[in-house]
């Protein structure tokens, strides 16, 4: 995990960053916890400090993570109690591409149903878990500097933290027509399965359903191996198949 503290340009405030690129072949039950202990263990300290700075210089990291333990108390159990629908208990065990199209069709997933079959491949089938983001700005920013942070806000001007050289008009112009790529897959042996979303799907950019969020989804039965498809979604010429996985609870919702 990457982390970053950006202070705003007023010296005021900041945001507090966390990313991950990418995540290869690891036990996702342990992955997630310990991801999310250490990110709730930093927002305490970052939160603590900036109304008691001295208090906190004299505390150390364990004091933190106790206190990220007791929140997460409960939380990743309700993933794991979490039902999903049979279809996809079934996908895990097949490696057929035909059996995939028929169990996968007019399936929906909502992010709690994503974590509980996350940790139910790696507990329940012994898949291994990656995680892969990948981000493609529009052409033409050759030699520009990005800000640090920029985002669209509510009223659709822009919000940039950091040295630019470009307009804000450019900066929404980034944001908009990004192509970013976040893919899940649960491996054994030489078999694999990839559940994948684009932000534009989220955005209710695609073409599917007026425009529902959706999971897009592919295995190594469709005759691409992982390092080929990889490559390919890293450079946005990604294989696009006609299985689609309705995102319920997040992102453009049509219904």
């Amino acid at each position: 995990m990457n982390t970053e503290k950006i202070f705003d340009e007023n010296g005021r405030g900041f945001t507090r960053v966390f990313s991950t690129d990418k995540v290869e072949l690891v036990n996702p039950v342990k992955y997630y916890k310990t991801f999310e202990l250490e990110k709730r263990a930093i927002s305490l300290r970052d939160l603590l400090y900036a109304k008691y700075p001295f208090l906190t210089s004299q505390l150390d990291d364990n004091f933190f993570v106790k206190k990220a333990e007791e929140m997460l108390v409960g939380f990743f159990e309700k993933f794991e109690q979490t039902k999903v629908h049979d279809n996809f208990i079934q996908l895990l065990k097949t490696t057929r591409k035909k059996d995939q199209e028929t169990l996968l069709k007019g399936m929906t997933l909502n992010p709690d149903e994503l974590m509980s079959l996350i940790f139910k491949s790696y507990n329940d089938f012994g898949f291994l878990y990656s995680k892969y983001l990948f981000e493609n700005l529009p052409n033409g920013l050759e030699g520009k500097k990005l800000p640090k942070l920029f985002h669209i806000k509510e009223d659709g001007t822009i919000h940039k933290v950091g040295e630019t050289d470009l307009t804000d008009g450019e900066l929404k112009n980034v944001i908009e027509h990004r192509k970013v790529i976040v893919s899940h897959f649960f491996e054994k042996d030489d078999f694999w399965h990839c559940f994948f979303l684009t932000y534009n799907s989220i955005g209710g950019k695609e073409n599917w359903k007026n425009g529902q969020a959706h999971f897009h989804y592919i295995s190594s039965s469709f005759g691409i191996s992982k390092a080929d498809f990889i490559e390919s979604m890293r450079t946005d010429k990604y294989k696009s198949t006609s299985i689609h996985i309705d995102l319920l609870d997040y992102g453009n919702q049509t219904e």
